[in-house]
């Protein structure tokens, strides 16, 4: 475990390449690789990778006017834009997200720990709202208030022709979508002379959103098992004897894999349930000579970190590991040997039996490793639960799935 949280703390810089291109301060267009990481980073640089290289280049918004991801992806220019430090406001030259071109154009930019929205007219004159969630902090509240609405009516000014944008700029949170659709709405009906509005959408799936497949398997599972002696019983004190068990079950499984892509492309989080019905004889043999038998119904979830050494090829080795939960719905010994006395006067007196431990869970640790070969993965991996009425030394799994 230690291993996998060493792992992920440096994976956070980790490189997220995505196919795009820049645009030099010439007009040139130039292609090549992106590292697409957080808009705090993606407002200040544009790590490139020119087509034919093999290192990345940092691009301030003074070395390019802009860049842009493949396939009409997420589009940043340069501009000189108004942020806030400590109170105090500055101009500076950043990247911002272009979302919306027209007779008012807007901007977005994330500096500071704050969205920051642009509105821009054909004349220039510019407006800038920052998202100071009113309702977050209500020691300042008055004073964001007070600056959310000189804000609103500066938009209003700049949007003179439609009466009703400072009222419904109140009632609307300043995301990217609801304000992107009042501009444009705006631009359509107010501003045609500036000609077409042009919208630049992206699929967010590329870019923002947490990336999935899910997978179906089946294996074997080797595991040997511990039951400890004890005694149940008020009126009657009866002890049962101590057996090991060991053994092969099948387990099937299904599960899903999580990437996170601005984050790391090589690790992923993990979750997987399965049922694993085991069916085991002992070794020891009781007094009658027969083998005693443990039956176990074993469902269980298993949430972790897997970390894929190559995620663009065809072959991908992965290592896994983290935390395992498990619901054991029956849990039963069979032909083993008790003792018992009727009373503390009373002789003892033997006897083979069975008995039920009924149901239970348990906690554990699992860590494996693997390989996916396009879309299928074998792996293997090893477990240990703690706690229980019986008692699980060590379990190891060989399984095979497929991934959707």
């Amino acid at each position: 475990m230690l291993l996998l949280v060493m792992m992920s703390m440096k994976l956070a810089a980790q490189v997220n390449p995505q196919k795009g291109y820049v645009i030099t301060n010439e007009n040139d267009t130039i292609y090549g690789t992106i590292d697409y990481l957080t808009d705090a980073q993606n407002v200040k640089a544009c790590l490139f990778q020119k087509a034919g290289e093999s290192e990345y280049k940092s691009l301030s918004p003074s070395d390019i006017k802009g860049y842009r991801l493949a396939d009409d992806g997420i589009y940043y220019v340069s501009r000189l834009f108004s942020v806030v430090e400590e109170d105090e406001q500055l101009q500076e030259q950043l990247f911002a997200e272009f979302l919306l071109q027209g007779g008012v154009s807007l901007f977005r930019y994330y500096y500071g720990f704050n969205n920051y929205f642009g509105f821009v007219g054909s004349d220039g004159k510019e407006v800038i709202m920052r998202d100071d969630k009113l309702n977050e902090d209500l020691t300042t509240y008055n004073h964001k208030l007070q600056v959310r609405r000189q804000k609103v009516q500066e938009v209003n000014a700049l949007m003179n022709r439609d009466q009703t944008i400072a009222g419904r700029l109140w009632k609307m949170d300043l995301t990217s979508e609801d304000l992107t659709n009042l501009v444009k709405q705006y631009d359509e009906q107010h501003c045609t002379d500036q000609g077409e509005c042009v919208l630049f959408r992206y699929d967010k799936k590329k870019t923002t959103t947490v990336k999935h497949r899910f997978y179906v398997g089946a294996g074997i599972s080797y595991a040997s098992y511990d039951s400890p002696s004890y005694g149940v019983g008020l009126t009657y004190s009866t002890m049962y004897s101590e057996y090991s068990y060991s053994g092969i079950a099948p387990t099937f499984f299904v599960g899903a894999d999580f990437q996170f892509p601005r984050f790391s492309r090589n690790l992923n989080a993990q979750v997987e349930f399965s049922y694993t019905p085991h069916r085991y004889k002992s070794n020891d043999v009781n007094s009658k000579g027969s083998h005693p038998e443990m039956t176990l119904n074993e469902l269980a979830a298993r949430i972790g970190l897997s970390y894929v050494l190559n995620p663009d090829s065809r072959i991908r080795p992965f290592i896994k590991g983290g935390l395992s939960l498990s619901w054991n719905t029956g849990m039963k010994e069979k032909n083993i040997d008790y003792k018992y006395k009727m009373g503390d006067n009373m002789p003892v007196s033997y006897g083979t039996g069975d008995i039920d431990h009924g149901k239970g869970a348990k906690a554990g640790i699992y860590l494996g490793a693997g390989v996916d070969i396009s879309h299928i993965r074998i792996s293997a991996f090893w477990k240990k639960a703690f706690g229980g009425k019986l008692n699980e030394k060590n379990c190891a799994v060989i399984t095979a799935a497929y991934i959707f």
